[in-house]
């Protein structure tokens, strides 16, 4: 009969290799599931395209095909896809405060505002029409925390980013805008 010890040391090192086998199947599934996001981003992108072109054309078929796409596309749909369902109006991004957002972050306020929900440096990235390379992903997550740091989002979960309460909110209903644009931004 083995030793407890000998029985232990045997039941950890099967436990280490589920631990390797699982990480390893979990390492291809993200892999697999971010080369399909990546697909399903390049066809909401197309679908875009064609909705354009038969607005052009002065098709008023565009929205029923649209609608059609919309309702085909599975509930799991990548944010990118998500943030082409959704249309947001554009103007300039406020806090409660009166501080203005500057131009060149707007579009990450806005893909967070057409998503609904906090999200990651990925799709964010996905959303504002960046690559999704590993490169491009960081310099995301740079500007992330750097508006984090200036007020305009929160990171309540490590690397989950949402907008901060109160952006958006119509300065008019904390007393007054100075009109300047937010230092550093």
């Amino acid at each position: 009969m083995a030793s407890l010890v000998e029985r232990l040391r045997a039941r950890a090192s099967e436990s280490r290799m589920r631990v390797d086998d699982l990480r390893t199947q979990i390492s291809a599934l993200q892999n697999e599931l971010a080369a399909e996001e990546e697909q399903l981003s390049r066809w909401a992108v197309a679908e875009e395209a064609v909705d354009e072109l038969l607005a052009e054309d002065g098709n008023t078929d565009a929205e029923a095909a649209s609608v059609a796409g919309a309702e085909a596309r599975p509930p799991e749909a990548s944010v990118a896809a998500t943030v082409v369902e959704r249309t947001v109006v554009s103007a300039p991004v406020t806090r409660a405060d009166g501080k203005v957002l500057g131009e060149s972050h707007e579009d990450v306020v806005l893909a967070l505002a057409s998503a609904g929900r906090p999200l990651r440096a990925k799709p964010i990235c996905e959303a504002v029409g960046w690559k999704t390379e590993h490169r491009a992903v960081e310099r995301m997550r740079v500007k992330l925390k750097r508006l984090v740091k200036q007020g305009w989002l929160t990171e309540d979960e490590v690397g989950l980013f949402a907008i901060a309460p109160g952006v958006g909110d119509s300065p008019e209903m904390s007393g007054g805008v100075d009109g300047t644009a937010a230092d550093g931004v």
